[in-house]
């Protein structure tokens, strides 16, 4: 303990050197008060005496104040050698300073512990900062420095104390509340509301605590209590806490909810995109069982189950992953690598799985270990075999990520160090000699799957000692292969089972010698498959040859283009894809859009595509696939811009696959240049919708290069896409010249429309190299343009709007944002409406109206949630919570950066120069006013919170009232670039 201990928070008590020092003089008490008060600072000696004497003191005040300090250090320190100058209390230039440690001082004590509370609760110890923050108040024993309170010069130094206080309060029930000890802290709260009822987040605390310890009516007698009392003392209404609260209470909104046990703990949607099972897993309980066992050891955090085509690996991934998955916090993740064809697409099918955006030019390898990083789930790569030199993905997601554990599919081990092979055998046989008893035989795994798949097409199919042998020798002649065993028993639906294995006896024997370079189980199975082909009549086999040819999934009005020209009298489509169906070839279905589509397993497309590859008609094929690709962006592509836009880019999105293979089919030689400038000219909105462009931005780059000749009308929406691409990947020099020819092509083409855009986007770059005059002429002339299209027209009034905001017109500035709205609202283009409404959000934010800034970014967030633009959402957030931070509704405001923050952290998102700048100005004033406790504990519930589930938030407490007295009306920060508009369509 230390020498000396003064107390001030209470009646004055002096300890030194172990002993109670007595002070009787009341102005010697005065002076030792006044010095604590601002102990280790200088106390002015004219200030000491005005309290002294209350500003009348005497004509020569000095020598007696002397005589005070002299008696205080006699005090302070009994012990001190004469001569020796004092080091308690010390004399400096003008006055006294109290030397004291934070330990010999209880408003300094205080003040440590309040610093240590809020060190800890910022730093997630909630326990600990409510422990310190107790202490601090604990240290208070009214009423403090009780000598001082009659002193007028001192009220404001004992005010902000006061205020300190009951803040230390207010912040440790906020920490309380949050340990869910919200029912302990009712009788008190009670008592501090009744002595200060003018705080309102002493009500709002009380409020909280009743609601949440089950009493409703309670909580909202509260409101109306604190509503009564603050009209009847002061004549106002309750702030905006205050009554968002009494709302959210009456409707029993769930975030009022106590917190859970495990409060500490981030909670975060669970990943949980496993393809539905179609069929259930038969006969592979063992292989499951051994699968799921492997995990179990913190070793193991990469398995691949290995196995011929056919034998069943990606259903077993698929049940193997189900079960893994409810172990896993974070869930579990599939991604199907079966339709890609190159290994750097690798990367941006885990991160798309992921539900991840890779925004142009980032890496989505780096996202997709960003996001994984902290996550203990597991990740399924199906199909891996195609792309085995995309092994170093595996390795890279393993590094960055120590909770994650994969598991992955190929007909062969991936080769690498941490890898556990399960290698998947065929279907365990029932001994043929002799045959096993009919019931012992139906719980043989190969008899199971054939007796279950044999049912589906012929219900009352079963094992009897009539057929035991047969079916025994059936499941032998396929040697158990799960693929080989469905393709055989589809046949029963016209077959009897004896017929079945003669024909197979005859065919596979026969066949089994054309594949001598195949392993004898993939023989066994290409052989089925072979067999089957041959059962289809003629057209059947042509159209499965055909469907070798789509990547995905196609519509039947694909298939119907691709199959081409149909002779009078021929089966029509859908009644050669009935007859494929039932030989178990493919499977018939209906998407979300109410389309019917067909998809085909692996092994199947793949037997597919090597049968076309022989086909004598494959160039036609692939030309009236490519045909149908280019038709269909050109009917969907120009609904980007209107209001069907959500369709138009689902059903894009849809049929991705297909439109980039069509694209690569007219790219290469032999293909149609033209075609393939066309596709560019139609999709480079969508791909700038989806943010993955630096493939077909390569690929649109060449196209370019080898096609100067093109007729201006194709090339122009091709060069002004491109353009758009380029300047997404920050490439804006070529994005500049690229639009500059843009420019001249369509002037050349006579198209107006595609002249306006075109001079709009070069006053967009213009602005962003800092080259104001251009881009003022530049818009200007679009607005000048007679046949202008509209959206070319929204992006140059934005570009003038800017332009005047930077320039200090604020009221030019919100003229003209309030034109581009009104321009672009019937349009039905949420991307083009949420861009407009933003910037009119920021003017009228500016201009002090933060209830019309709150709505229009509302307009916005639900626009682009519409679209399912993410990254529109956190950045449209990001400026609702600086119109909340103006409105001094700070908590709701950190919410909402917090869940931004994830969500960008998430995805390894970065953030320009002028967008940090303007967000660190937003968290700066925010945690200013609520301060490092309410900050943290705002700020780790916001954490919580996905994009959709801040929205949610932000729209229930919207309230469109005028702004407080005194809100700070100052500019915002100016736009940032995703404010800008570039591209739009020129028809």
């Amino acid at each position: 303990m230390s020498a000396l201990w003064i107390r001030v928070l209470g009646p004055l008590q002096v300890i030194a050197d172990g002993a109670q020092v007595p002070v009787s003089s009341r102005n010697l008490r005065i002076v030792l008060e006044c010095l604590a008060l601002r102990a280790n600072s200088v106390v002015a000696a004219d200030f000491l005496a005005e309290v002294i004497w209350d500003s009348h003191p005497p004509a020569h005040p000095g020598p007696q104040l002397q005589v005070y300090v002299a008696n205080l250090r006699n005090l302070l320190e009994p012990n001190r050698p004469k001569g020796v100058a004092s080091h308690r209390l010390a004399s400096k230039p003008g006055g006294y300073l109290l030397a004291a440690a934070d330990d010999e001082l209880d408003l300094l004590q205080f003040r440590a512990h309040v610093a240590a509370g809020e060190r800890a609760v910022e730093a997630g110890e909630l326990a600990s900062g409510a422990v310190r923050l107790r202490q601090a108040l604990d240290l208070f024993v009214r009423p403090a420095f009780p000598d001082l309170a009659d002193v007028e010069l001192l009220d404001p130094d004992l005010e902000e104390l006061e205020e300190a206080r009951l803040g230390t309060y207010q912040d440790l029930f906020d920490v309380e509340l949050a340990l869910g000890h919200h029912a302990t802290l009712v009788p008190e709260l009670q008592r501090l509301v009744s002595q200060h009822p003018f705080r309102e987040r002493l009500w709002a605390s009380l409020v909280l605590a009743l609601y949440r310890s089950d009493r409703q009516a309670d909580a909202l007698a509260a409101c109306r209590t604190a509503r009564k009392t603050f009209a009847a003392e002061l004549g106002i209404d309750p702030g905006v806490r205050l009554r968002e609260l009494e709302a959210r209470v009456l409707r029993q909104d769930p975030s009022l909810a106590p917190p859970t046990a495990d409060r500490h703990q981030r909670t975060r949607p669970r990943l949980n995109n496993l393809p539905a099972a179609l069929t259930p897993l038969v006969g592979r309980d063992a292989e499951l069982g051994e699968v799921c066992s492997l995990y179990r050891s913190e070793e193991c955090r990469l398995v691949t189950v290995t196995g011929a085509g056919g034998a069943g690996k990606t259903r077993l991934a698929m049940a193997a992953a189900a079960r893994l998955g409810e172990r896993m916090p974070d869930g579990a993740g599939w991604v199907s690598l079966s339709p890609l064809t190159q290994v750097e697409q690798v990367p941006g099918a885990i991160t798309a799985a992921l539900g991840l955006e890779a925004p142009a030019g980032e890496d989505p390898l780096k996202i997709a270990s960003q996001f994984l990083q902290a996550r203990r789930l597991l990740l399924v790569l199906d199909n891996f075999e195609h792309l085995e030199n995309a092994w170093p993905v595996v390795l890279d997601l393993l590094t960055a990520a120590p909770e994650l554990r994969i598991l992955t599919t190929s007909r062969r081990r991936l080769g690498l160090r941490p890898e556990h092979e399960f290698e998947l055998a065929p279907l365990e046989l029932p001994p043929l000699d002799p045959p096993l008893p009919p019931q012992q035989l139906r719980e043989v795994p190969a008899m199971k799957l054939l007796l279950s798949r044999g049912t589906a097409v012929r219900p009352h199919f079963t094992v009897d000692p009539g057929n035991a042998a047969v079916l025994t020798r059936l499941c032998h002649r396929l040697d158990g292969l799960p693929l080989a065993i469905e393709l055989a028993a589809a046949q029963l639906r016209h077959v009897s089972e004896h017929d079945l294995l003669a024909d197979l006896e005859v065919s596979l024997a026969a066949l089994r010698s054309n594949f001598r370079d195949l392993p004898d189980r993939q023989r066994t199975l290409t052989a089925t498959m072979e067999w089957s082909y041959r059962l289809l009549a003629d057209r059947e086999r042509v159209l499965l040859c055909q469907l070798g040819v789509f990547a995905n999934d196609p519509t039947v009005a694909a298939i119907d283009a691709v199959r081409g020209p149909v002779l009078s009298g021929a089966p029509s489509t859908e009644e050669l894809l009935t007859a494929l169906a039932d030989h178990s070839l493919l499977r018939r279905y209906t998407d979300q859009a109410g389309r019917r589509r067909v998809s085909l397993l692996q092994s199947i497309r793949e037997f597919a595509r090597d049968r076309l590859a022989l086909f004598p008609e494959e160039p036609d094929v692939r030309r009236r696939h490519a045909g149908h690709y280019v038709a269909l962006a050109e009917a969907v592509s120009p609904l980007l811009w209107g209001r069907g836009q959500v369709d138009a880019f689902r059903t894009l999105r849809a049929d991705a696959l297909d439109l980039r293979a069509a694209l690569l089919w007219a790219a290469e030689p032999g293909g149609s240049k033209n075609t393939a400038l066309g596709l560019v000219g139609q999709l480079w909105h969508y791909w700038e919708l989806t943010g993955d462009v630096a493939e077909q931005c390569g690929i649109a780059l060449k196209l370019l290069d080898g096609t100067p000749n093109a007729p201006p009308a194709l090339q122009a929406p091709a060069l002004s896409g491109t353009a758009t691409l380029c300047w997404m990947l920050g490439n804006t020099d070529q994005a500049f010249g690229l639009h500059q020819r843009a420019l001249q092509a369509f002037r050349d083409a006579g198209n107006d429309q595609g002249v306006a855009w075109s001079t709009m986007c070069l006053s967009v770059q213009a602005l962003q190299r800092d080259d104001a005059a251009n881009a003022q002429q530049l818009a200007t002339g679009v607005l000048s343009m007679p046949p202008a299209t509209p959206r070319a027209r929204v992006g140059a009034l934005i570009t003038l709007s800017i332009l005047a905001f930077y320039a200090g017109d604020h009221a030019r500035a919100l003229e003209l944002r309030h034109a581009s709205v009104e321009l672009a609202r019937p349009l039905g283009d949420r991307w083009l409406l949420g861009i407009a409404l933003t910037n009119f959000a920021e003017s009228t934010q500016q201009a002090g109206d933060y209830g019309a800034a709150e709505r229009l970014l509302i307009e916005a967030i639900t626009a682009a949630l519409e679209l399912d633009a993410q990254g529109h959402v956190a950045a449209f957030l990001e400026h609702l919570a600086a119109v909340y931070v103006s409105q001094h509704r700070v908590e709701r405001a950190i919410r909402l950066l917090a869940a931004t923050d994830s969500y960008r952290a998430d995805r390894g998102l970065p953030l320009y120069s002028a967008e940090r700048q303007h967000l660190t100005s937003i968290f700066d004033r925010a945690r200013n006013e609520a301060g490092p406790i309410r900050f943290r504990l705002a700020w780790e519930s916001g954490r919580s919170l996905t994009l959709r589930q801040a929205f949610s938030e932000a729209v229930q407490g919207a309230h469109h009232t005028e702004s407080p007295p005194g809100a700070a009306l100052g500019p915002t920060e100016p736009s940032t670039p995703e404010s800008v508009v570039d591209p739009a369509p020129w028809s």
